[in-house]
């Protein structure tokens, strides 16, 4: 990883796109089908389970967790960025959502009960972590035996599409992910994965299961 990007990176560039929500939500919308994608992978969220929202950020995917898993359900959101939390707390409190934990953490450093969460699901939250690696042992610790991370996120194009790669750079406001394969990272540290391509191959959805 670029040593460049660290804690202190995620805090400069997260704190203006935590008080510029027209702007963060603009830059996630993978063109256009963002909401498709977010969709994709809400479907596979259940009733009653307990979800960890990994760098949340303003809380984008709340909305979708909480229709799948009720109010039986529980949703653990965190994320390391200020005024991220601030965003997250303001929606909750306007939603009235009595079953929402909001933690302001690094996911590298985060403490919950080992095999005691169903899903850990990522919107271009594990790109922005410095530490992934650390992160996503975390999550394996975190999930019981069955329980499956989900990571939506960016990449470059390969093959035919790869001549694409620079005006992507341009245009996409979060670099972090250029400088991880998380593909390889989270088959590494689960040893299994399946992935979804979208948009020629610069979007995907994975899923890696707790065996």
């Amino acid at each position: 990883m670029h040593k460049s990007y660290s804690l202190k990176t995620v805090k400069e560039v997260y704190s203006y796109w935590g008080k510029s929500l027209l702007a963060y939500k603009l830059g996630v919308s993978f063109f256009g089908f963002g909401s498709y994608l977010r969709k994709q992978a809400a479907d596979l969220l259940f009733e009653s389970q307990t979800v960890v929202d990994l760098a949340c950020g303003p809380g984008i995917m709340f909305k979708r967790i909480e229709k799948k898993i009720g109010p039986e359900g529980k949703l653990i959101a965190v994320d390391y960025v200020k005024e991220m939390i601030e965003q997250c707390r303001k929606l909750v409190k306007r939603k009235n959502w009595q079953n929402v934990e909001i933690i302001k953490a690094d996911a590298a450093r985060l403490r919950l009960k080992q095999n005691s969460v169903d899903i850990i699901i990522s919107f271009i939250g594990l790109s922005a972590i410095p530490d992934h690696i650390s992160a996503l042992r975390k999550c394996k610790s975190f999930l019981k035996k069955g329980g499956k991370l989900i990571v939506l996120d960016g990449k470059d194009f390969s093959g035919a599409w790869r001549f694409l790669n620079p005006a992507l750079r341009i245009l996409r406001w979060s670099k972090s992910y250029q400088r991880k394969n998380l593909i390889k990272d989270i088959e590494a540290v689960f040893g299994n994965i399946e992935v979804n391509e979208y948009m020629l191959g610069s979007a995907f959805i994975a899923y890696a299961v707790k065996k």
